[in-house]
């Protein structure tokens, strides 16, 4: 493996959730763009908790190296994004203000890939004046796989992104995650890799 690249990995890793057994004794190694595949209830989304630096395994480690510097704690979860149902920005805050508290930790990409193009781009039309409470399941979902895929780091990482999205979100979604995913490393968990899985991925099941 290259010396400077950007991988997580797993050695002799064991994950368990509840009476659930999801990773047991696993060796893998994650570079690039991966899908990580399963069932509904497999352990996808405690998978990219590990990824993001938010779950610790049982046993075993998994290590985060980033252009070749190994990454520790907080440190770790900085160099990440995230969208997923489990990690949304406070539903009591309004656009502007989700903008402003998601600005507080993280940087915007430049130009057509930052949080106002991607926002634009998303189709997203909601009253500046509502919280994220108010919005539908649709409009909230643009809202963050926008603020994940706009921001500024070099691992993204998406728990079905597709989710409660139309047509014409998912055809947005996708083609964001096209033209990102060649410079980033890019994780998305799914049970519908046909739809979801950009161009190109390695595979990880569970």
């Amino acid at each position: 493996m290259n010396s400077a690249a950007t991988y997580f990995q797993a050695r002799d890793l064991t994950l368990r959730r509840g009476n659930r057994l999801v990773w047991d004794r696993a060796q893998w190694t994650l570079e690039g763009t991966t899908a990580i595949l399963g069932a509904n209830g497999s352990g996808k989304s405690s998978t990219l908790k590990l990824l993001a630096g938010q779950l610790a395994p049982d046993e075993g480690t998994l290590s985060f190296n980033l252009k070749g510097q190994r990454r520790e704690g907080a440190d770790w979860m900085t160099c990440c994004s995230l969208a997923a149902p489990w990690a949304g920005i406070p539903r009591h805050l309004t656009l502007g203000e989700a903008l402003i508290f998601h600005g507080h930790f993280m940087t915007s990409r430049l130009q057509g890939l930052g949080w106002d193009a991607l926002l634009t781009s998303s189709g997203l039309n909601v009253d500046p004046s509502l919280p994220l409470s108010h919005w539908s399941s649709g409009q909230q979902q643009r809202l963050h796989l926008a603020l994940a895929l706009g921001t500024d780091v070099d691992v993204v990482l998406l728990d079905e992104p597709t989710s409660n999205l139309d047509a014409e979100g998912i055809s947005w979604v996708r083609h964001a995650m096209t033209v990102l995913a060649p410079s980033v490393m890019m994780v998305v968990a799914t049970n519908n890799p046909e739809q979801e899985a950009p161009e190109g991925a390695t595979f990880l099941a569970l």
